[in-house]
């Protein structure tokens, strides 16, 4: 159960920015248009400056630059879209996580890392990725922002307790600080309003179900996974997570040569960032 500090924390959060507000209600909408979408990032200039520079980086660069805020939002597509605006919005919450670990910049580099690998898995498994796959990974791990505002532990006693018993660091948090990050996150984007998909695929980000996790959870495990893998924001908890890795694979059709390669192409888009390598202890960029 969520502690009530953090509860209260919670409620009392800025709402999110009316543009982010106003996409995320598209998410699922088949009735929306491009020209709706479009005209709502057009009155953002500073999102629309910031839409059309990354519509045209490295990993989402077509054949022809884009210089206009319609041809951006075709080329990128709604789950991209809400992503880079909610990355923005990210920015906002901006701190660094001690009870994880995790500088703030590393917090970042996995969260960048976590959705640039759902843009590369997409182009490994023939099963379509829906919108909210991108936007659940970038903010799986959102909850560790505001646990680090209430809560105070050393992430040593949480490491000490998964090596004492021999448990997971959601396990350990569970157990010394009454709740675990990923159903923060679950709470914060409830509060949001988010989609019900993208709360679930945060809030159960560490579950494994017998009967398979669905599209979504699955993809975003696997994108934790692969940023952790990748040294991006491994912190506190490292690989000490609770994953079906060959189960997800292959219920999302993607070979283990496959995901390598995913990797590998996420890391040369976080290179082209200037993400590609980790903060160095004590160092601040």
């Amino acid at each position: 159960m969520i502690p009530g500090s953090i509860l209260d924390g919670i409620e009392n959060l800025d709402p999110l920015p009316v543009t982010a507000q106003r996409l995320i209600s598209f998410i699922g909408n088949e009735q929306s248009s491009i020209h709706e979408i479009a005209e709502i990032v057009e009155y953002d200039p500073a999102v629309a400056a910031n839409v059309v520079r990354i519509a045209n980086s490295a990993a989402f660069s077509g054949r022809y630059p884009v210089d206009k805020v319609r041809d951006a939002v075709i080329r990128l597509g709604i789950g991209n879209l809400v992503t880079i605006v909610l990355d923005g919005c990210l920015k906002l919450l901006k701190s660094d996580a001690p009870l994880f670990d995790l500088t703030e910049r590393e917090f970042h580099r996995h969260s960048a890392a976590s959705s640039l690998v759902i843009k590369a898995l997409a182009k490994e498994t023939t099963i379509p990725l829906p919108p909210p796959a991108s936007i659940a990974a970038l903010l799986h791990d959102i909850g560790k922002l505001i646990m680090v505002r209430y809560l105070n532990a050393d992430p040593s006693s949480l490491v000490s307790r998964c090596q004492e018993k021999q448990i997971s660091f959601v396990q350990a948090e569970r157990e010394i600080l009454g709740c675990d990050h990923a159903e923060v996150g679950g709470a914060i984007t409830r509060k949001w309003d988010f989609p019900k998909e993208i709360i679930e695929a945060i809030e159960k980000h560490h579950h494994v179900f017998p009967e398979g996790n669905g599209v979504v959870l699955d993809v975003v495990m696997l994108a934790n996974y692969a940023a952790k893998s990748m040294g991006a924001g491994l912190g506190a908890e490292g690989l000490n997570i609770t994953l079906d890795y060959s189960g997800s694979l292959k219920r999302l059709g993607i070979s283990a040569e496959s995901f390598e390669r995913a990797c590998a192409q996420t890391l040369i888009w976080l290179m082209e960032q200037g993400l590609g390598t980790p903060e160095i202890s004590g160092e601040k960029q």
